[in-house]
């Protein structure tokens, strides 16, 4: 399988970011796991993570506040092999990638998939929350931005349908994840989660108007050219 590239915006959270990446292995399935941490408007976690010196992650400083989607799909776009796509106020549990990318390379071997984690912590989240996406299935999209770019923070949905229409997707019940979501958990909310909860109104309504339009990016009229 090729290397994985975890991908994760992150803004003022850095004690959540750490816990996360202190649970991401160093390889799964035999495949190096290559995190890249895409600091969304957030110097002072930019120098934070580079005093440390630590080669095992890449940080990539997007100056402005631009939202999850546009940092995500800044660092696939240049991205070569498979996509993890996660967020910061996860915990992977032991296992969870490794189990994934087993399922990837089984399921679809020419690594034309998608791969959703189980969650626990979240009482309601789509099965492309957190997601493994195959090095082919990440060429099918525009320039490799994975991400319809008109949303802000909440755009895994079209992912989903993506690859359910495709018959490319499966929910892997062994790949499981922590999600450390305010709504669920007490003491969790945190001025980033407010910020992204401002933006929900509009990325939902945008959702169902490109749904009732039958887009879906990625596919169709929206297909890589």
């Amino acid at each position: 399988m090729s290397p994985i590239e975890l991908i994760v915006p992150t803004r003022n959270r850095r004690e959540k970011l750490v816990r996360m990446l202190n649970s991401v292995p160093a390889e799964a399935n035999g495949a190096p796991v290559e995190v890249v941490i895409v600091c969304d408007g957030d110097r002072e976690t930019e120098r934070f993570l580079l005093s440390l010196g630590n080669p095992a992650f890449r940080v990539v400083l997007v100056a402005e506040h631009r939202g999850a989607v546009y940092c995500r799909n800044l660092a696939t776009s240049v991205s070569r092999g498979a996509v993890l796509y996660a967020t910061d106020d996860i915990e992977f549990e032991a296992g969870s990638i490794d189990r994934a990318a087993r399922e990837m390379a089984a399921r679809f071997p020419d690594e034309d998939g998608v791969i959703g984690f189980a969650q626990t912590g979240n009482g309601k989240y789509s099965h492309a929350g957190v997601a493994l996406v195959g090095r082919a299935f990440v060429d099918r999209y525009p320039g490799r931005r994975l991400f319809y770019p008109g949303y802000f923070h909440f755009a895994c949905q079209e992912i989903l349908r993506a690859a359910e229409t495709l018959d490319r997707f499966y929910f892997c019940e062994g790949a499981r994840l922590v999600h450390f979501h305010p709504s669920f958990n007490a003491g969790h909310k945190d001025r980033t989660h407010v910020e992204a909860r401002v933006r929900r109104g509009r990325d939902k309504t945008l959702s169902f108007s490109r749904e009732a339009a039958g887009l879906t990016w990625g596919i169709g009229r929206e297909a890589a050219r």
